[in-house]
């Protein structure tokens, strides 16, 4: 019987030896649609944000947002919904949700949106709040209820903000955030979109705004399984170190709270032909020789437009414990090449974290560490803003702003290109 839903649970090793030690075992967990998944992407009850604070106007990407935002208008299908809202001291809804049946009309306010006065300053909050209550007007369960937020700046209130979106995450809203230029925050935007089963954006240059809502619209528009999470239910003694969310970009989910041995991870809304996945850190106790079951996993989901909700599948995990160290050193390939990209991620997180507190010395070299991995993986550009981060703070500065975008993003999109990348070089 076809599944609506897929979901591949994969180890580093099948097999660890008998020894008196605790293991470390990498759980990689996929999911993605499957061919019976039901009736297609559901209708758009879609929300844009737009910053049109002072700092907009520089190098003209208030002109890219229009042309991306006319572009978006032009896609619509008839049963989608979209509003539209422009904020800086205060906000205003240029568009109220609705079908938009006269798309020249709409397109043209955008165009005019200079002659639409809200003030110089960022305030988010302002426009965050005025989206949820658009998005609610049209809210349905059976439509793609989205938020999109642009911003090219820091803002007051940024806790509110974060507040704000997870809030109207509960009810059922997700978020997604994009962020232009070198002076807005990045934790901010990537906290408020991986909480809130959206996606994060960073934008270098303005001239890539129109095809980063260009790709985040036809996203929304082919979201097929609502609301998926992995629950993952650990057997007695079996430890768990950390967690990261995968794909569609690393996230670093920490040290995750059990429950009766269980914990549960919200991903965004899957898309058609979508997989994201899961990596779970486990530590395993010592054994007798033999086969064990470490865990179960299960993805639950909704299809509201099938009116189903909380549907789910499952997969025991079990691991052999054998006294061949042969049998124990095979490796999954393809975990240990999450595992890997992943480290990356880790290395200049902490670097810049070490670097901040002053001990230049070690973040420099994570950074470098972090350099060889990615040149290896023929990743030269994110390869050499490392090495540039690096030697900014061996000198004495900061880390810039721009670099610090770059490898905060570039590292955790690694992952997207796992089938593209090269297998990891082999050892001197």
């Amino acid at each position: 019987m076809a599944q609506e839903l897929m979901l591949d649970v994969l180890l580093s090793y099948q097999n660890v030896l008998v020894t008196s030690e605790r293991k470390l075992l990498y759980l990689l967990a996929e999911v993605r649609p499957g061919e019976a998944v039901g009736l297609g992407p559901a209708a758009l009850n879609l929300a844009i944000v737009l910053d049109k604070s002072g700092s907009m106007y520089a190098a003209r990407k208030l002109d890219y947002v229009k042309h991306a935002v006319q572009f978006v208008i032009d896609q619509l299908r008839p049963t989608d919904l979209c509003s539209i809202v422009a904020f800086a001291d205060k906000a205003r809804v240029l568009i109220p949700s609705g079908q938009l049946y006269d798309k020249e009309q709409a397109k043209r306010m955008i165009r005019n949106i200079d002659q639409i006065d809200v003030g110089s300053g960022t305030e988010m909050l302002k426009g965050i709040t005025a989206a949820v209550e658009q998005v609610r007007n049209g809210f349905a369960p059976d439509r793609m209820n989205h938020i999109v937020v642009l911003t090219d700046g820091l803002t007051q209130a940024e806790k509110k903000c974060k507040d704000r979106c997870l809030e109207s995450n509960r009810d059922g809203v997700s978020v997604s955030t994009i962020g232009v230029g070198d002076d807005f925050n990045e934790e901010l935007l990537l906290d408020i979109a991986n909480g809130c089963r959206g996606k994060s954006y960073y934008i270098d240059d303005p001239r890539d705004i129109p095809q980063i809502f260009a790709q985040e619209l036809q996203g929304v528009q082919s979201v097929v399984v609502h609301n998926p999470r992995v629950r993952l239910r650990l057997s007695k003694d079996i430890g768990i170190r950390r967690a990261f969310k995968v794909k569609p970009l690393i996230n670093d989910l920490g040290l995750l709270t059990l429950q009766e041995r269980e914990t549960t991870v919200q991903l965004a809304d899957l898309q058609k032909n979508e997989m994201q996945s899961v990596l779970f850190e486990l530590e395993l106790p010592s054994r007798q020789a033999g086969t064990y079951r470490i865990a179960q996993v299960e993805a639950m989901y909704d299809l509201p437009a099938q009116h189903i909700q909380n549907a789910s599948i499952s997969r025991e995990v079990l691991v052999g414990y054998t006294p061949d160290p042969a049998l124990a050193s095979v490796v999954t390939p393809h975990v240990m090449n999450v595992v890997d990209l992943v480290s990356v991620f880790r290395q200049q997180t902490r670097a810049l974290e070490l670097a901040q507190a002053g001990d230049r010395a070690r973040a420099t070299q994570l950074l470098r560490s972090a350099a060889t991995t990615l040149l290896d993986r023929g990743q030269n550009d994110l390869a050499q803003q490392a090495l540039q981060e690096a030697q900014r703070i061996e000198t004495g500065a900061v880390a810039s702003a721009a670099g610090t975008k770059k490898l905060q993003y570039g590292t955790r999109k690694l992952t997207q290109l796992l089938d593209q990348l090269p297998p990891p070089a082999p050892p001197a």
